[in-house]
């Protein structure tokens, strides 16, 4: 395949070995040797693809594409703000190749400017990241902190005294070469071609959750800057968690050791403090520079090896008597059907289509598997992302199906012949962040998506444009649910707001402030009046949709929500958390009905059949479960 790499370009995959793009004519080769085939992220104003060098015996290599951008439009070839990018981006391309050959930084292989655009050819590197390895083998241990610090900060050194700074030090960007070596990648772009301007209006430079501070909210950035994100990159890889569930809004402070200390694990006091200053607000209390951190690494490294030492011993397990009376069934429990097992990765998303008669899935793993719920048996899988696919939804007029991934895309497809229909969105029109949630509008017509880019928008299915944009959540948007009747769009959000939509206008009507943190789900009851939201504490809450008041908080489980359901019956509600467990509750009476706990790690996904008679759940386990009721 070929990738076309203009931006406006409605169907930019073509065959392989062809000059011209079949959608929109443009040139596909790059400089004449680069063919680019696939489109590997997005962001701010660069896009980054997979290539292969058509005069180096068709290598692999990564094409980085800057575009200037002037009052939200591409900088005209005349424009002096496009003629003083090419000169700020020529001088910072002259300065990185000054580096020479560094085994641990991703080599500029060459860089050029064509059609208003400008390119960074640079070294791809074939091996896994940081977080592709924490996805397979879990969570690293504290040896290998360690290591990750005593080998990178040199490489961030070097750059450093060179008066470059990365600007987004994530474990995405971190990769290892076969011989273990690790190697940063994707430089982000300089403070001097940031300073210009050309970012598209709330676009930042480096990536939520591991930028600090100052580089999102000024786009300013110091060593201590890349520090701080080597930090967050640190306490992620360390917990095994995503960034957001590590960082406390309430309390405005990093919770990663009480996530620890959860689980029965810690690390040294030594590594907490190097940790813990990387990780601080305010710049000038942060490490300035690499050397203050080698300093505290050496002196700090002895208390951790006489700690690893201690903790070599063998551990007291108290014994457990058993329990005086055997259990007894709890005749409200319902019983688990089957288990399918097919993903190969954590199952992030399920729906149930229309007639009940479907059940998909998506995964880590990329991908979307279909399967018949009655019997169990996998249908067809669905390949088209590039990365982890985070929500499905199931149409409920037509075969149309949809699912969203961290790869910022959208596709549809025909549930009935596994058909992909097409992407929607692009460079201008879609979502700028990974896209984690999805609804379809009770009549079909209308499709919603929200991001991290903290942006909600609204599509036709059918023609796959864009309908409007809405803009209000102040950070990642989590969740979203339509009302039986189609008007009001309730989204759920980072910034610890629900908010209600009219999808017609594109206004909200109502903003609900509640208590218990980050909104990771919401849904609508059947009869429309009531909405019920999952939160970062663990609790539900019910609220009045008329009143756009709180009803009541449950507490149930003893970690944040990730989904919720109503069943269309409107007597349940289910939660799934990271607690491993789902409660079915009774909403009339507003008090758990039973738990289920057979799934071995973080449920993120809960759904009914459309007759309410079954529960389907998704799992870090790689599994999806089906029960059914008493």
């Amino acid at each position: 395949m070929t990738y076309c790499v203009n931006p406006a370009c409605q169907n930019p995959q073509n065959p392989p070995n062809i000059q011209t793009c079949l959608s929109c004519g443009s040139h596909l080769l790059l400089k004449e040797r680069y063919r680019t085939i696939q489109l590997l992220g997005e962001g701010g104003m660069e896009r980054t693809f997979l290539a292969v060098d058509q005069q180096n015996q068709d290598r692999y290599c990564i094409i980085k594409q800057l575009l200037p951008v002037e009052n939200g439009l591409e900088a005209s070839v005349h424009s002096s703000t496009l003629e003083k990018a090419i000169e700020v981006f020529r001088h910072d391309a002259q300065r990185r190749q000054a580096m020479g050959d560094h085994q641990q930084i991703a080599k500029l292989l060459d860089y050029f400017e064509q059609d208003k655009r400008l390119y960074m050819a640079i070294e791809f590197i074939d091996g896994q990241s940081l977080l592709e390895e924490m996805e397979q083998h879990g969570a690293f241990r504290e040896p290998q902190i360690w290591e990750l610090l005593d080998h990178l900060l040199p490489v961030f050194k070097t750059i450093h005294d060179r008066n470059i700074i990365h600007r987004d030090i994530k474990p995405d960007n971190i990769r290892r070469r076969h011989n273990r070596q690790l190697v940063l990648t994707n430089l982000g772009i300089s403070k001097h071609l940031a300073s210009l301007g050309l970012a598209r209006t709330g676009s930042t430079i480096g990536t939520e959750g591991y930028a600090p501070p100052e580089q999102i909210r000024g786009g300013l950035a110091y060593p201590a800057s890349d520090l701080y994100s080597l930090g967050v990159t640190c306490i992620q890889l360390l917990t095994g968690e995503w960034v957001d569930d590590l960082y406390d809004p309430l309390e405005g402070r990093w919770i990663w050791r009480e996530r620890l200390w959860k689980i029965g694990s810690d690390v040294s006091d030594g590594l907490a403090q190097i940790l813990e200053k990387l990780l601080q607000d305010r710049v000038n209390e942060r490490y300035q520079s690499v050397t203050e951190i080698l300093e505290d690494l050496h002196s700090l490294r002895p208390t951790f090896l006489n700690s690893l030492e201690e903790e070599s011993l063998p551990p007291t397990v108290p014994s457990v008597p058993p329990p005086a009376t055997p259990p007894q069934a709890d005749p409200h429990a319902w019983r688990c059907l089957r288990t399918l097992k097919g993903h190969q990765g954590w199952v992030w998303a399920i729906s149930f289509s229309p007639d009940g008669n479907t059940l998909a899935s998506g995964s880590a793993d990329q991908s979307v598997i279909l399967w018949n719920p009655i019997t169990g048996d996998r249908l067809r899988t669905l390949e088209g992302h590039s990365d982890l696919v985070l929500s499905v939804a199931f149409s409920p007029v037509s075969p149309l199906f949809a699912s969203s991934s961290r790869d910022k895309s959208i596709i549809l497809w025909n549930a009935e012949t596994g058909e992909k229909i097409r992407n929607l969105g692009g460079w201008f029109s879609g979502h700028s962040e990974l896209v984690d949630a999805l609804a379809f509008s009770p009549d079909g017509t209308m499709l919603a998506s929200g991001s991290w880019d903290r942006k909600m928008i609204l599509w036709n299915p059918y023609t796959g444009k864009a309908i409007r944009k809405l803009r209000g959540h102040s950070s990642w948007v989590y969740s979203l649910a339509f009302s039986p009747d189609g008007i009001t769009l309730a989204s759920g959000s980072r910034d610890t707001t629900l908010m209600l939509w009219n999808v017609h206008t594109g206004k909200h009507f109502f903003t609900l402030y509640g208590d218990s943190g980050l909104v990771n789900a919401v849904a609508f009851s059947p009869d429309g009046q009531t909405i019920v939201s999952g939160n970062f504490d663990g609790s539900l809450v019910l609220w009045d949709v008329g009143r756009g008041e709180q009803i009541t908080r449950l507490p149930g489980h003893s970690e944040r929500i990730n989904a919720i359901a109503f069943s269309p019956d409107g007597k349940l509600v289910a939660s799934g958390s990271r607690d491993q467990t789902v409660i079915l509750w009774d909403i009339r009476k507003r008090k758990p009905l039973c738990t289920l706990t057979d799934h071995s790690d973080r449920v993120f996904a809960v759904t009914f059949s459309p007759d309410s008679k079954t529960l389907a759940t998704a799992a870090g386990d790689e599994t999806v479960k089906l029960w059914q009721a008493p």
